[in-house]
């Protein structure tokens, strides 16, 4: 047995329209000006998406309202979002053998409603950016409630290969995700899957 921690947003449901469209509202509406293009959002997260929103002079309170308000915003479409094709299988394979988390960047509320929604319920816990923002250190204390077993984290995002790496944990990069697999690559994923099916296959064997 494992732990296995899923990124959601790119790896399990398919936001990226939402959440640009979305998320870039927010950050205009609470003084942010860095979000012009979609790519301006995605570049966001080629590390810690709200260190890299500090380090452009955005404070931990202004924040926190971005957050508040695309958590709004982002509620007046979740009917919109959807899983990725073969996802839920893959996870109800995966979480058979493992104990499985969401870790994300996102809200745990809406993270859950659209979970729920497509009776996905194999979760132990979903650990949203209210909680904390550190991937880094959800992660390590995800871990230390399974001490002693191997860990993976699973993401889209050059972001989430160095955060699962500073986290100590074997990263798995998916290349359907919001990051191209030559982003991806530049993170130096352990592993990278090209299929929800192909990602179970794998880690049903580990």
């Amino acid at each position: 047995m494992a732990l296995v921690m899923f990124d959601y947003d790119g790896v399990i449901v398919d936001s990226l329209e939402v959440f640009i469209s979305r998320f870039s509202q927010a950050c205009l509406e609470n003084g942010f000006q860095g979000i012009n293009e979609p790519k301006d959002v995605i570049s966001l997260f080629e590390g810690n998406v709200y260190e890299t929103m500090m380090s452009r002079g955005i404070s931990e309170v202004a924040i926190n309202d971005i957050l508040k308000r695309y958590e709004i915003l982002q509620g007046e479409q979740l009917t919109d979002l959807e899983l990725f094709d073969g996802m839920g299988k893959a996870l109800q394979r995966i979480s058979e053998k493992h104990h499985v988390y969401v870790i994300t960047s996102n809200l745990s509320s809406a993270t859950k409603e659209i979970l729920n929604r497509n009776g996905i319920t194999c979760f132990e816990d979903v650990i949203g950016a209210e909680k904390e923002k550190s991937k880094i250190k959800k992660i390590h204390n995800t871990m230390a409630l399974h001490p002693g077993i191997s860990a993976y984290y699973v993401g889209d995002t050059k972001g989430d290969m160095i955060e699962g790496k500073h986290a100590g944990t074997q990263t798995i990069g998916v290349t359907w995700g919001w990051h191209t697999p030559q982003k991806i690559n530049e993170g130096n994923p352990d592993f990278l899957v090209n299929s929800p099916e192909e990602l179970a296959d794998f880690l049903v064997k580990v």
